[in-house]
């Protein structure tokens, strides 16, 4: 299966194939990973996306296997039998091991809109989207079932 990662900003697209593939059904696809690019600070993550909802969540983990945070990216999915394309819709939430947390990107998402490189449609999605991750977000929801469906891999 070949996975495609397509950023609005910067303008790109990467082939994220080499990401292993924990688990794959109609609702959600669960991922394990490496850095693209090698950090100091970053060792290994893993990722659920939602297809239904629009949300990829990824725990990253530090060199000393310890979750550093929960990055919650805001997306469109295409998928077909031959591959899957996540569309990063630009706005994202970090959320911190003591459960604070930070919105960023809606800057990025104002200023391209301005230029008209995405559409209205586009940012009203990822809007909606954000408003949804939000609400389970300040209601104490699981967001993901990450380290769930990891464990059935051991």
């Amino acid at each position: 299966m070949k996975l495609i990662r397509k950023r609005f900003y910067p303008e790109e697209e990467i082939d994220i194939s080499s990401d292993q593939i924990v688990y794959l059904d109609d609702m959600i696809l669960v991922t394990k990973w490496l850095p693209i690019k090698k950090r100091e600070d970053i060792k290994w993550g893993a990722s659920c996306i939602y297809f239904d909802k629009g949300i990829k969540i990824s725990k990253v983990y530090g060199h000393d296997d310890r979750l550093i945070y929960t990055y919650c990216d805001i997306i469109n999915t295409r998928k077909d039998e031959e591959k899957i394309i996540t569309e990063d819709l630009l706005v994202d939430v970090v959320v911190y091991p003591d459960g604070s947390y930070r919105i960023m990107d809606i800057d990025e998402l104002v200023m391209l809109r301005r230029e008209n490189k995405i559409s209205e449609e586009i940012v009203l999605d990822a809007l909606h989207k954000l408003n949804f991750l939000l609400n389970d977000i300040y209601n104490g929801f699981e967001l993901d079932k990450v380290e769930e469906y990891l464990k059935k891999k051991e």
